[in-house]
């Protein structure tokens, strides 16, 4: 049977989670600058002191769900990449799992990449966002070493494949592309296949 520590311990985490969802749940009918320790008091009925119990302040709220965010985007593209033993299929299926995670969260999304209108800390959105460059950098070294190219610098390579990725969502998501999303997922792709042809060809010459 569960202890009255554990019990409290996961009380806590319900609640936590409860807390986040708030947010969320405000920001999607209204925005995230809207979003305050009040207004999600109300939203699970919880007084302003009881959510402070959980968060400093709006800042901590927002960066845990950052946190949680980058973790999300994590898991499906690590999920995208282990389908295939390509290492330019896991590329492009990784770059689909992005854009479907972008799709369907877009108010997380948003927030992850600093679109809310809410500033956060520099440091602690880096931190967030390592482990997605990690794995990202991981696969274009391995991709360069089975086409036998070398990348002088892998990380500026992955921060471009990373722009590419992003500046379509972000266009997507405000409705920026003709023709909707089928076709700036197809640009998206072209993309990709275009730097990753530039870089073999670069290697050539």
């Amino acid at each position: 049977m569960m202890g009255i520590k554990e019990r409290r311990e996961r009380e806590r985490q319900i609640t936590r989670q409860a807390i986040l969802d708030a947010a969320l749940q405000i920001a999607r009918q209204d925005s995230w600058s809207a979003v305050t320790i009040r207004k999600v008091g109300e939203q699970i009925e919880y007084s302003g002191p009881m959510v402070y119990e959980y968060f400093a302040n709006k800042e901590a709220m927002l960066l845990a769900l950052l946190q949680t965010g980058f973790e999300r985007l994590l898991e499906a593209m690590q999920q995208a990449r282990i389908r295939s033993d390509e290492f330019e299929v896991q590329m492009f299926d990784m770059a689909n799992a992005y854009w479907d995670f972008a799709v369907h969260n877009r108010e997380l999304y948003q927030l992850m990449h600093g679109l809310g209108g809410v500033p956060l800390d520099r440091e602690a959105t880096l931190l967030a966002v390592h482990d997605v460059c990690d794995l990202t950098q991981k696969v274009l070294i391995e991709w360069s070493q089975e086409v036998e190219i070398s990348l002088p610098d892998p990380l500026g390579a992955t921060e471009i494949i990373w722009s590419l990725l992003h500046g379509l969502v972000s266009l997507m998501l405000v409705d920026r592309i003709h023709d909707g999303e089928q076709r700036a997922r197809n640009l998206m792709q072209q993309a990709i296949r275009d730097q990753l042809a530039a870089w073999k060809n670069k290697e050539k010459s």
